[in-house]
């Protein structure tokens, strides 16, 4: 489960909290508290309150018939907009930098392929991408082999 930016402040605010009262407390020798350290049990009641609230804010992912649960990225590999080719434009251009390919190459599954066949993609993300085992990346590996002289991951 990943937590939300507000349940992360909530708990830091609680971690922040706990650890102030007990400072203080570890100074009072008296039996009579400060009124403030009497609401710090409501702390982790706030904090289980905000985990709540997004759990119940958090939507299912989708879900395809049969298939699991389809990537972000391999939703957007079905559509036609103007951000998908740009992207795939990036994965194929030799100008790119390798950071960009290698972000590319794991976040988009169904560009793996073209970053692949980039003749600047770099010999860490072309092993990782060997690593697969796809026809399609496998194939776009060897025909960059093909083109060039300098030695290729091998796809064993």
């Amino acid at each position: 489960m990943e937590l939300t930016p507000v349940s992360r402040t909530a708990f830091a605010i609680g971690a922040v909290a706990f650890t102030g009262a007990a400072a203080l407390l570890a100074r009072i020798e008296d039996v009579l508290f400060p009124a403030l350290l009497w609401a710090a049990p409501a702390v982790p009641l706030l904090i289980l309150a905000v985990i709540a609230r997004d759990a119940r804010r958090k939507v299912a992912p989708p879900v395809t018939g049969g298939q699991g649960v389809r990537r972000a990225s391999t939703l957007a590999a079905a559509e036609d907009t103007p951000a998908s080719r740009a992207l795939a434009a990036r994965a194929q251009s030799p100008r790119s930098t390798e950071h960009e390919l290698a972000q590319i190459a794991w976040r988009h599954a169904h560009l793996r392929a073209a970053v692949a066949a980039n003749p600047a993609t770099p010999a860490a993300v072309l092993e990782w991408l060997a690593t697969h085992g796809d026809p399609e990346i496998n194939a776009a590996i060897a025909g960059r082999a093909s083109r060039s002289p300098g030695p290729a991951p091998s796809l064993a």
